[in-house]
């Protein structure tokens, strides 16, 4: 999906790769913040609202020890 824009990733993608990594307890909170050590690639984030089905506004931070692009 490398520079592609507005794509829509189905059920199926999801169900045929797996989680590398996701937030402790899933809680109603306003913040969650998270340390992950993953190696090398491309990542995909998922932002989430605590009920399904409703909308929200999301802002990732994310850290890097060495230059990324994203």
């Amino acid at each position: 999906f490398r520079g592609q824009k507005d794509v829509h990733l189905d059920k199926n993608y999801f169900l045929s790769h797996a989680q590398k990594a996701r937030s402790e307890t899933f809680i109603n909170l306003r913040e969650v913040s998270t340390r992950f050590k993953l190696p090398p690639g491309e990542y995909l984030i998922v932002p989430s609202t605590f009920e399904p089905h409703k909308n929200g506004d999301f802002c990732v931070r994310v850290f890097s020890e060495k230059q990324s692009e994203m």
